[in-house]
């Protein structure tokens, strides 16, 4: 009965870990940005082809030290199946970045920047859900920083 058991959650953990052309995917990360601190992000995902994904995401980073931070973007994705269950991919893309400066009685908000992601990051399928950790570099004039993100996906 074990090795039956053991077999079926084997069989469940492996389901969905090959990406395939036109599969797509919702989720949300909590974010850690060593410029601006925690944030939060929702992001959509699409396999143009079965190694290729695009993401479009929208992040926020939480006030700290007086200033806020959001970023709308796109990155794309080189799938690299490292195990039945394990998938690894670079990264590269485009954001548009904002900021604000919460002051007592005022806020200023910044003109808009854009700037480049280059990471990486590793998704485990989990059942009907997609664990994800990624690392990435924002590279934007005058407010670069590492971003350190871990959250889920949903595939439909």
């Amino acid at each position: 009965m074990k090795k039956i058991l053991t077999i079926l959650m084997l069989l469940c953990l492996s389901m969905g870990a090959m990406a395939q052309k036109g599969d797509a995917s919702i989720g949300a990360n909590l974010l850690y940005g060593t410029d601006t601190n925690l944030g939060i992000a929702a992001k959509m995902r699409y396999n143009v082809t079965d190694q290729f994904r695009v993401e479009p995401a929208f992040e926020y980073f939480f006030k700290h030290d007086y200033v806020s931070m959001w970023d709308l973007g796109a990155n794309l994705h080189y799938v690299f199946p490292v195990s039945d269950v394990i998938n690894v991919y670079p990264l590269a893309g485009v954001s548009y970045f904002k900021s604000k400066v919460h002051g007592q009685g005022f806020d200023v908000e910044s003109d808009g920047k854009i700037g480049f992601n280059l990471g990486g990051g590793v998704d485990i399928p989990l059942g009907g859900v997609i664990l994800n950790l990624e690392g990435k570099f924002q590279l934007v004039d005058g407010s670069n920083q590492f971003v350190i993100g871990a959250g889920f996906a949903i595939p439909f």
